[in-house]
């Protein structure tokens, strides 16, 4: 008798214990609400970039210096896992009058598509909201870091 009481709580508790969850009990599966998440309250608190002050100038005239290899700060549009890819792209920002470089910053297998490159990463800061401000490709932009080997 103890042992069917037993099988019986087992397996109710075996039913209820594996109850599947659905995607509204999982946080990083609600969408996204910079208005109420905290962790874009975390994001925007972080201003070192001021990027709610990005240049209000039209996006034609600002000026995208180019990349020199030997800079260990880059501005980064993209990141591809086909080189061919990273190519084209950057290809395409050849015709339009911009100096882009593919580089790798370590074996992640990622080519990234540097605009722009700084030797000291305040002035990577200081440049990136220029670039956001150019809109288009550059409005994803971000400051990747090259270690030296």
């Amino acid at each position: 008798m103890k042992s069917r009481i037993l099988l019986t709580a087992l397996i109710i508790f075996v039913v209820f214990s594996c109850r599947r969850k659905s995607s509204d009990d999982y946080e990083y599966y609600k969408p996204y609400d910079a208005k109420s998440s905290s962790i874009a309250d975390s994001i925007v608190a972080a201003d070192s970039l001021k990027m709610d002050e990005v240049v209000k100038a039209e996006p034609e005239s600002i000026i995208i210096k180019g990349v020199d290899i030997t800079d260990n700060y880059f501005i980064v549009v993209a990141s591809y896992t086909v080189e061919d890819f990273a190519i084209t792209k950057m290809e395409e920002l050849l015709e339009q009058g911009y100096k882009p470089a593919i580089i790798m910053t370590d074996n992640d297998g990622w080519y990234k598509l540097a605009v722009e490159s700084y030797s000291t990463l305040d002035n990577a800061r200081t440049a990136l909201p220029n670039c956001v401000g150019k809109g288009g490709i550059f409005s994803d932009a971000r400051i990747v870091f090259k270690k030296n080997r």
